[in-house]
Parts: structure tokens; sequence; C-alpha cells
């Protein structure tokens, strides 16, 4: 801590906000810094363990005889202000004159804005939340924190002020802080869990396992209250308004072909959703989805006849779930995150009629981790909500555990919610947290096959795991750790696919891990090999193709990653007349998926780098048509966070003559450890890190 200044910050408000700066006060002193943070050296001094003392004149002043004299030596042994923005304090001459007095001492760099009310803009409105003294002393649009429910929340505007007076990124800390509070929520699971365990020896049984839930329970709503502004709903589901909106002739059709009678709506649902899946494991995609909607239809009128029904509102969260998967299989992202949200939004409204239901809970899990995953692969310019929303689904997962910890499902689950937060953790490029995340997932998984040793359903599980672990070791540059993870995952999946030889889905995910480890092995030095494997893997594509699976949105892309590791491995081989045209089908292949859902990341990436590959290799750019879809990389914008993205906007300036861009990303890149071998190579071919 600056040992010049005896006050941390000075909160300026008016006194109409007495709650909020009561509220920001204890905010910041009972806020603990991560410990990895604590003693790191920023360009304001060295971060402390907390933020404190934190003047508020109402309770510094309590006793002072001269308010002005005490306020402006206050201001000056003040490092810092935070300024709480309301139409309130925008009117108030003593927040005005604060905020001069502070800038006056020549700190005007050191003053933070925190919205409670009002609207940003209109300096001199009835409705500006800004002080006229901010635009007065320069800061005409003061970047500030807002801590309402539908803009940041209490929360990240904590750490914004935090990250700002300690001259932290917002994004060092959040990643710090998460990995903080998903240990604060482990140990909380299993404090209660050992709470219970003792009241065992003590009481009986039926009064632990009610400790149990009563703890699960207020964990529960804790976390409800944050989740419906996390949710972003724009539309009840309870509602029906999409049942008013059904052709209605249709909907009379099936209702009568299903039977006017409850139990006989019920039924036919069921059996439309069976039917539905069976569709979706063929691929039939435009199938499925026509059974899956024709179920939802029949929940919503049966929901619409009795409200009380929570177990067809229940169903009716499952067929929005099913909904939004095959729209992510068709790429349709948009609609997808629609009905996973309306999917999320019914699981919170059941958990709240029954808090103790550790069933609903773990269904909070899984609608929070699509939309965690969903959120991922979309143009979307803030990874932290990815982040956000998978954190909260391993939260609702832990305290899943917390409500019943012998259900073996849980358990289970458990283990996919840290893989799914090690894909968010990658979202922001830290490579730390998700190589940890990826190791938590492999390891629960070999506890749990260790126990079963020969159950095909947990050596998938377990093959899942250690692919995940490859892609964070591949980014980390541990190519001799990829190696080894993708050949545990082959012979795992070996007994897999013995049993399931007509699987398309498990065969598709056998030849993506195939051309994966021979792209590894090409960069580990074993070309020949590596060329040898492609040349057979094409075989095994074209047999793979022969059946209508082109409408199988994952085997598309799996096959454009295929050529075009096909073609880097033959242009590192020199074998040119190879390289050529198969680059140029991948080329064409992934602008056909971009033209289709131009918000898909994946296929953003894998064109700029089939674009850059063509460029090194043909001395010059391709077509216009091809140039047009290409992302747009900047380094303000969120999605540039993730180390994949940043790693192509490297590409991308290098190719253009951009090297100040092409820098600025590389030193991102190197200070967050990323050493991706094809990135690696691009940087010291194009002098842009030599030293490494």
């Amino acid at each position: 801590m600056n040992n010049k200044y005896k006050y941390k910050a000075y909160i300026s408000y008016s006194h109409c906000d007495e709650r909020w700066a009561s509220w920001l006060h204890r905010a910041l002193e009972s806020y603990r810094i991560p410990r990895k943070l604590v003693g790191t050296k920023t360009g304001v001094g060295e971060v402390p363990s907390r933020i404190k003392p934190v003047f508020r004149d109402r309770d510094d002043l309590s006793s002072a005889s001269d308010l002005g004299g005490t306020v402006k030596q206050a201001l000056s042994d003040s490092e810092n202000m935070i300024v709480i923005c309301s139409p309130d304090a925008a009117a108030s001459h003593w927040v005005n004159e604060e905020i001069r007095g502070f800038a006056s001492l020549g700190r005007g760099k050191q003053i933070f804005c925190v919205i409670v009310d009002g609207e940003p803009g209109g300096v001199g409105t009835a409705s500006t939340c800004f002080p006229a003294a901010l635009e007065e002393i320069g800061l005409h649009e003061p970047l500030a924190a807002d801590v309402r429910k539908w803009a940041d929340g209490k929360h990240l505007s904590q750490l914004k002020l935090v990250a700002g007076i300690l001259g932290l990124s917002l994004d060092q800390l959040r990643r710090r802080d998460l990995q903080k509070r998903q240990r604060i929520w482990a140990l909380a699971a299993i404090a209660s869990i050992a709470v219970a365990a003792v009241l065992v020896t003590a009481v009986t049984a039926r009064i632990a396992a009610q400790q149990r839930r009563d703890s699960g329970e207020s964990l529960v709503g804790y976390k409800l209250n944050e989740l419906r502004t996390m949710l972003n709903l724009a539309d009840d589901p309870g509602d029906l308004s999409r049942l008013r909106q059904w052709n209605q002739q249709e909907l009379a059709f099936l209702i009568t072909n299903a039977g006017e009678e409850q139990d006989a709506l019920t039924i036919s649902a069921m059996n439309l959703r069976d039917e539905g899946i069976r569709l979706w494991r063929d691929d039939a995609l435009g199938l499925a989805m026509d059974k899956f909607q024709k179920s939802w239809a029949l929940l919503a009128e049966i929901y619409r006849r009795d409200n009380s029904d929570h177990m067809a509102f229940f169903e009716m969260g499952q067929a929005e779930f099913w909904i939004g998967q095959v729209y992510t299989d068709l790429g349709s992202l948009e609609a997808a995150e629609d009905a996973f949200i309306s999917y999320a939004e019914i699981t919170r409204q059941l958990i709240l009629l029954q808090p103790k239901n550790a069933e609903w809970v773990l269904e909070m899990a899984y609608a929070l981790t699509n939309l965690g995953a969903l959120e991922k692969d979309r143009d979307a310019d803030n990874p932290e909500r990815s982040l956000q929303l998978i954190q909260s689904a391993l939260e609702y997962n832990q305290i899943a555990l917390v409500l019943d910890p012998q259900n073996e499902l849980y358990k289970s689950e458990l283990g996919q919610s840290h893989a799914f937060l090690a894909d968010a953790q990658l979202g922001v490029c830290d490579l730390e947290g998700a190589f940890q995340s990826r190791q938590d997932n492999v390891s629960l998984e070999q506890d749990i096959l260790s126990v079963d040793v020969d159950n095909i359903n947990k050596m998938k599980k377990l093959a899942w795991a250690f692919s995940g672990l490859t892609g964070v070791q591949e980014q980390m540059g541990h190519v001799d750790g990829a190696i080894e993870s993708l050949e545990n995952v082959l012979q795992l999946m070996e007994p897999v696919l013995l049993h399931h030889s007509d699987d398309k889905k498990i065969i598709r995910y056998m030849l993506h891990r195939k051309q994966r480890l021979a792209m590894l092995k090409a960069v580990g030095g074993n070309i020949d090999n590596a060329m040898e494997t492609m040349e057979a893997l094409d075989e095994e594509w074209q047999l793979f193709f022969q059946d209508d699976v082109k409408e199988d949105f994952n085997a598309v892309e799996s096959y454009q990653a295929f050529l075009l590791n096909w073609a880097r491995i033959a242009q590192m081989e020199g074998k040119l007349e190879t390289a050529g045209p198969v680059l140029e089908d991948s080329m064409t292949r992934i602008a056909e998926t971009l033209q289709i859902s131009p918000g898909n990341r994946i296929a953003g990436n894998r064109l700029m780098l089939a674009v850059f590959l063509y460029w090194e290799l043909n001395n010059e750019l391709p077509p216009e048509t091809i140039m047009a879809l290409l992302p747009d990389y900047r380094s303000n914008r969120g999605r540039t966070r993730a180390c994949t993205d940043a790693s192509m906007a490297v590409y991308k300036a290098v190719m253009l003559g951009q090297q100040t861009q092409a820098r600025e990303f590389t030193e991102y890149l190197i200070g967050m450890g990323y050493r991706e071998a094809g990135f690696m190579r691009v940087c010291k071919q194009y002098n842009l890190c030599s030293g490494q």
C-alpha cells in the first residue's frame, strides 16, 4: 500500500444515497484481495491484502466541528476518490465541490465512478447521474461501474472499483476472484457435509440429513438472488405466449390425435420427445426438431390448463433443452440461446417453489452450462459472461451435492462442471486456471472409473476429460504431454467404439482425435508418419460421408479441421502439390459455414488460419469474398482475450502488415503463457518474439 496517504479511498455521495455509501464502504473494506495478487507491483504501487481504511464522512466526521476543514484534510489524505453517481449526487453542491477539490490536488485520474441511479448522459438534465464537476475537470464520459441488476450488478461493480484503485486489469482480478470463489464454494460444500457427518454421530440420521438440506437450501437462496439478472430474460416462458402463436389448427390436430385427457397428452408428448431423441442420435436434425417442438406444444397445453402442474412445467423445460440442442447442432446460435434461457428460467422458477429439490438444483447446473458453452462459441465481446455462467453452474452442482451427498450422478457431473469451467477460463486466456480445472476433471473421472473399470460410459467420460486436457496442453506448448493425453483418449475409446460400432457421433469423435494426434506428432517432428495418417483418414472420412450426415454441423466442422490440418502437414513436409488444393478446399468449406452462421467464432478462427496459410503459400491474399468473412480482431474487444482468438489476431496483423498490432497481441499472449506451436513458429519467423 502507498503509505503516503492515510485513506485508500474517499467516498463522495449525496446523503440521499446513504444506503449505497454504507454498502460500498463495507464492500471495499471487507474485500480480501486474492492471495496470488497480493504484493504484485502495479503502476500505483504494491497490491495490499485489503483496501482500507476508506473515508466516508458520516462515519468519520461524527464529532467534527469544522466540516469544511475536515473534508479538505480528508481529501488531501486520500489516494483515490469514488463518486456515487445519481441524480441526487449530480444536484449536490457538496459532491461537486469535493470532486473539484480532489482534482485540484492533481489526482483527477484517481477518480472512479459508480452509478446507482439515473442516466450516464445529458449533463445538466434532471435524470443525469454524473455531477457537472466531472466534466469540468476533463472526465467528459467517465467509465463507471453500474450496480444496478440489469447492468454490472454489485459484485462486478465492486471488482471494477478494486481493479481501478489497485492498478490491476479487470481480467486479472476477475480470474483470481473467480478462483477464490470456487474454492470458497467448494469449502462451503465440504463444510456443510462435514457438519452433517458430525451431527450423525450426535443425533439421528434424519436430523443430520435435514441439517444438510437446510445448508443447501440457504446456498440455493443466495444463488437464486443473482440468477434472473444473469439470464437476461426477455419473455417469461410461463406466460405461454409462444403457444398462442402456434397454428391453432395444427395444435388442435395434435391434441385430438393424442387424446383430450391430461394423461393422454402427457404420454403423447413423452413419445414425441423419445422419437425426437432417436432422430437426433441419427443426425436427422430437421425431423428431430419437429418432434421436440410438438412435444413442447402438448406440454404447454397441459400447463395452460393447470398452471399448478409443476411436472408439466419441468417437462416443458426439458423440451426447451432439446430444442436448444438441435439449434446448436444446426449452428443457429441465437435461437439456441433463446431456448436455453427458457430452460433455465423454468428451472429457476421450480427451485423457488422447492429449494430443497436437489434434482432441480442440478438441472440448473445443466442449464447454465449449456448457456455458458453457447456463449463461448458465439462472436461475443464479453467472455466474462461465459465464465460467470459456467462458474455458477459449478456452484449449483456443488449445492446439489450438499443436498444429496451420496448421489453418484452428482459426483460424476461435478467432473464435467470442472471441464466446462476450464473452457470458460480459456475464454479469458487463463491457462493456469484452465489447466488446473482440466486436471481436476481427469482426476475425478479416474476415481469414478477405478471403482467400475469395465463401465463403457465411464471410460468415455474419462476419454473426454483427457481430450480437454490435450487442448490446454497444446496452448501451453506441452506437445509431449498433449500427445500422451490424446493417446490415452484413443485407448479408452477403443472398447467404446466396439460397443457402439454404428454410432456416427463416436466414429466422428475418433476421426477428429486421430487427426489432432497426427498434427501434434507432425509438430513434434514425426512428419512422415503424420502425413501417412492423414491420407488414411481421408479415406475414412469419405466412407463416413457416404451416409447422409451432411446435416450434422459438428461432422462438417470436424471435416473442415481435418482438411486444414492435412494442408498444414503437407506444407510442413514440402508437398505443396497436396497442400494447395486441400487448403483451398478447406477454405471454401469454412467460408460456407460462416455464410450460414456468421457469428461462429470457431469457424472464424479456422478461416483466419486457412487464409494465413494460403497467403504464405501463394504470396497473395485470397479473393475478397473470403477476406470479407474474416473476424475483426481489435485489442479492445472481449473476444480477443481468448488465447486462440488473440493468436489469430497476430496472424491477421502479420498478413496485413500491421506490425504494431501484431506485437501488441504477441506481448499479451506471451505474458499469459501461450506457447502453441503454430503461434510460436509465426512469432519467431516474423521477428515478433525472437527472445522466446
